[in-house]
Parts: C-alpha cells; structure tokens; sequence
C-alpha cells in the first residue's frame, strides 16, 4: 500500500495522489508494483526495499547510488493467547528530494507520526522526520517493556498455585521477546552513534543534541531489558522448582488417600469371599469389622496428616 504525503503552503502535511517533489513515500506491505514503481521514480536500489522487508533484517545503514537506506527494529506485539512481542524492520531510505519509509507490517506509531502527534515538521525535512521517527521507537519499546513488566507481574501470581505448564510457557515467550529486544536496541545504540558523525546523512548541531537524546533513551531501555531479561529467566527457573513441588503435593495427597480407601476395601474383600470365617454367622461380626475399617482409616489419615501428606 502506498500512500504520499506532502506539505502545503501553509506547512499542513497533506496526503496527495503521486510521488511530488519533496514529498514523504509511506509503503506498507508493498507489492512488487508499487516497489518497481517508486525504485523507478526515485532511483532507489530494489535491495533496500528486499532488506526492509525481511523480518530478520538488523538495524544498519546503507548507502548505493545517491540514496542512502536506515533500518530501524521496532516493537510489535504478537497476536495470541500468550503475551509475547517481537520487533519488525522499517527501513528509511534518504534521497535527493524524498524521503520513504517502507514497513511490512501496519504501525501505528508511523500513522501517528504523520498525523503530527510526535512533533511538527515539513515533508522536505528528512533529518528531522526521521528523527521523530526514532523518538517515537525508544517511546514504543519503553511502553512495551511496561507491558511486559505487567504480564510478568499477573503470571507470577497465577503461577504459584499452578500445576500446569502454561504460566510458565507464558515467560519463555516473554524472555524470547526481550532477547530480541536486547538485540534490536543494541545495534540501533550502534546505528545512532554511526548517524551522529553526520558522514551518512547530513545533520545539524540542533538534531545532534536531538539524536543524542534518543540514543541516551535507546541505551537505557537496552539496559532495562537486560537486567529484567536476567530477572527473569531466574523467575523461570524458581518457578519451575515451584510447579515441579506442586505436582507433588498433589501426588502426595493423591497417594495417601488411595492408600487410605485401599486396606479398608481389601479387608472388605476379604470377609466377603465364600470361604468359612471365625464369628461369620455373629451379626456382631459385621458390626465389628466395620468399626474396625472405620478405626483404621482414621488412623491413617491422622498419621498422613502428621506427616503434612494431606497439606500442604
């Protein structure tokens, strides 16, 4: 899907029907026309938009011709039962007079940012666009990590009276999405550095301090991620001992009481088989063997529950 966006003498960013000068190419899951058609138009190597479509892809920067490729790794929750996310590819690709953002998938936070709810800025203003672009990410992943730190918080309270695995699946999902987050923001702190020196694109001392910031957000959120990534594969751990004694306690509870409700009925058995027995034909008989069934299931469930085998 394309979609153009260009600035009117007023300075209100406008959505127009055609690739104009100084205009912002927003591409999301672009087929193979529109891609030949904005290569065509402006010069771009087919490679970026492979590269910026391929949900592996790293961040890093390219340059080819008189156009210049950033890939950026932003956070995208995963659809599902369990609470999971990963990060997705944008590519932006620097040429003379445009600028085109291409992504595979629907983001939100590129809609919001052409809508103006990240900052002001003219479509000709490539630097800055593309740094609000990178302000709006570090925003993303520190929303993403809060929602992490809730799911967390519910599975740890549903996990300690569990016996089943899924609770603890739940934070293998959510340690698999910190270790790409880990990784993803780590090679953007590397990407940003890089952009700083301004040899890639040109920037200014106002955007330098600007790109300095977001690269001070990107580092603290790639330590945040690490030291609850750490956290959590402890909690994994703990927990698992956690289900692992629980099960037990059930199996526990479960042996004690077949062994109490088995001597009873094998004493039972026993005075029922047609074979010739002491007192068989005393009515007290009966009375008395029941008593006694009575006595020593009691016993044993005194003696179980002495021994914490009916509690926990």
């Amino acid at each position: 899907m394309l979609h153009f966006y260009k600035s009117d003498d007023a300075g209100v960013l406008a959505q127009v029907g055609d690739i104009a000068h100084n205009a912002i190419v927003h591409m999301e899951n672009p087929d193979a026309g529109e891609i030949s058609r904005v290569a065509q138009a402006l010069a771009i190597p087919l490679d970026f938009f492979e590269d910026s479509l391929d949900r592996d892809e790293l961040p890093r920067i390219a340059q080819q011709g008189g156009a210049t490729l950033i890939v950026v790794n932003a956070p995208r929750r995963i659809a599902g039962d369990a609470p999971a996310w990963r990060t997705t590819p944008v590519g932006v690709i620097h040429v003379q007079d445009h600028l085109v953002i291409v992504s595979r998938e629907k983001l939100e936070l590129v809609d919001d940012l052409l809508h103006g709810r990240h900052g002001d800025f003219r479509s000709y203003m490539k630097t800055r666009v593309s740094l609000l672009l990178f302000r709006a990410i570090a925003q993303a992943y520190d929303d993403s990590l809060q929602q992490i730190n809730q799911q967390v918080a519910v599975l740890q309270k549903k996990i300690k009276s569990s016996y089943r695995n899924t609770e603890l699946f739940a934070l293998i999902a959510l340690n698999k999405s910190l270790v790409s987050f880990s990784t993803a923001l780590s090679a953007m702190a590397i990407l940003y550095r890089r952009l700083m020196a301004g040899q890639d694109i040109r920037i200014h001392d106002e955007e330098k301090r600007r790109l300095h910031d977001i690269l001070i957000d990107i580092r603290q959120a790639a330590e945040i991620t690490e030291m609850r990534r750490e956290s959590l594969s402890n909690l994994m751990d703990a927990y698992a001992a956690i289900i692992h004694n629980n099960l037990n306690s059930v199996l526990k509870v479960l042996t004690a009481l077949t062994i109490i409700m088995v001597i009873p009925t094998m004493i039972g058995s026993i005075f029922s088989m047609n074979v010739a027995l002491p007192y068989e034909e005393e009515w007290i008989s009966t009375v008395v063997v029941g008593v006694g069934m009575l006595l020593l299931s009691a016993a044993l469930i005194f003696v179980f529950y002495k021994k914490k085998y009916l509690r926990q």
